[in-house]
């Protein structure tokens, strides 16, 4: 079912509900205050009905006689009954009398007045006294105007209800097509766009309106793609010529030995330098191997690491291969006892993160220093390697975690742009971020945050 079908749907029922509980309530009150004017009318007509039967002065009854007979009109099917209190048993054993059941006779006596209703017969009681006794009077009459206009407005109120039906649910789906349309046109936009056209954005309007929020959230969706998809072009052009490059020195060399005999030596720096095309043909393949595995946790198993002990490896790494490296550890940010740092996660998986990072500050570093810091908070730990070297343009600076990027001012150096990557997805397994800042000439510094256990 579409929305703007649920949406009238649900504006019909509520505006239906409203309609017909209003409708109930003036049929309620209506019938209430048909009801409660009728019996005043016999109350009035029983008070003036004693008063011009039971009065001395000949005067006063005349008097209450013309009244009644000159502005009280004759109610349908009117009866009176003048009863003396003391032959009050005798009629309620009359067929007039068994009309009315004894709490009404009751009711009278007691608290001088009483109502009762069959139907639209109404009837109405009261206890009047004067010197010559006491006396029940008792009118009854059928309330035709009740009947009728009760009839009637019960008629108007169920047209008026389908009626009121039928406005509402076209004015629903009035209102819900109004409300879908900037969607209707979200979708339409979106479905112009394709994997060719991720440049495109959709109309922006100014607003804090839900419609704004969708549409800025599809905005940098896109955004995201766009680079994403960018990223991938340029990690597949990236790895096509870091693999086809030592694939074309293999075929090249191997061409240039078989196009006629050569001698022993020869054949062996041939085959030197088919040995290592192949070697690097094998570290970028491994380094993807690597890259793709980083990607994904899948079954790892985590375990808890001593920070202090995960720092000597990286080091020792570090001096193996560039002993030359000047690298010093500062432990100033960290606790006095370093055996008390610890943390969740891979410890061979953090090692290669760790290391590749401190390994690229040692390879750019110039000679300088290179510095291996280690700091902690109530919640984290942080790796801080910092060194003062070639540091890296300003414009390469968002692709620095792109597969196979490589900064403009190191491409003399040795290398395949897979350090930085694998580390981010590393430190990403591990619920951490990494931080890169950077300054050509003037050094880099990466700060990577794990939570600590």
């Amino acid at each position: 079912m579409k929305i703007q079908i649920k949406i009238t749907l649900l504006f019909t029922l509520v505006c239906t509900f409203i309609v017909v509980v209003l409708c109930c309530a003036i049929y309620f009150f209506s019938y209430n205050r048909a009801f409660q004017d009728f019996y005043t009318r016999l109350e009035l007509r029983a008070t003036i009905a004693a008063k011009a039967n039971l009065d001395t002065g000949q005067a006063n009854t005349q008097a209450f006689e013309e009244i009644r007979k000159a502005y009280l009109q004759r109610l349908p099917n009117e009866q009176e009954h003048i009863i003396r209190r003391d032959t009050l048993e005798a009629f309620m054993r009359q067929p007039d009398g068994r009309l009315l059941p004894p709490e009404f006779y009751t009711a009278v006596l007691r608290d001088g007045g009483a109502s009762y209703r069959q139907d639209y017969r109404f009837f109405k009681a009261i206890y009047y006294q004067n010197s010559s006794g006491d006396y029940v009077i008792i009118l009854s009459a059928v309330n035709t105007f009740a009947r009728n206009f009760l009839n009637n407005l019960k008629t108007i109120l169920v047209l008026a209800t389908l009626l009121s039906i039928v406005v509402i649910v076209t004015v629903g789906l009035v209102f819900s097509r109004q409300v879908l349309a900037p969607i209707r046109r979200i979708t339409q936009e979106v479905n112009n766009i394709s994997a060719t056209s991720l440049n495109k954005r959709l109309p922006h309007k100014d607003g804090k309106d839900e419609i704004t929020e969708l549409t800025n959230t599809f905005n940098n969706m896109l955004g995201r793609l766009e680079a994403s998809f960018a990223s991938q072009n340029n990690f597949v052009s990236n790895a096509s010529h870091e693999l086809n490059t030592p694939l074309t020195a293999i075929m090249g060399e191997t061409e240039f030995l078989l196009s006629r005999r050569r001698d022993v030596a020869q054949y062996e720096q041939g085959l030197q330098v088919v040995l290592a095309q192949a070697g690097k043909l094998r570290n970028i393949t491994r380094s993807l191997l690597e890259l793709a595995q980083s990607g994904f946790r899948g079954s790892l198993a985590f375990e808890t690491i001593k920070v202090a002990e995960l720092l000597r490896n990286v080091e020792q790494v570090a001096r193996s291969i560039y002993p030359e490296c000047k690298l010093v550890t500062d432990f100033s940010l960290a606790p006095a006892n370093l055996n008390t740092i610890q943390i969740q996660g891979s410890f061979q998986l953090l090692e290669l993160c760790i290391s590749n990072i401190t390994l690229n500050a040692c390879k750019y570093a110039n000679g300088k220093q290179v510095t291996l810091a280690l700091g902690a908070t109530d919640r984290h730990v942080l790796f801080i390697i910092r060194d003062r070297g070639i540091g890296i343009p300003e414009r390469d600076m968002p692709h620095i975690f792109d597969p196979f990027f490589r900064a403009s001012n190191a491409q003399g150096s040795n290398g395949y742009g897979i350090g930085l990557p694998l580390a981010q997805n590393i430190i990403r397994l591990h619920q951490g971020t990494i931080h890169v800042g950077s300054r050509e000439d003037q050094g880099t510094e990466v700060v990577v945050r794990i939570p600590r256990s």
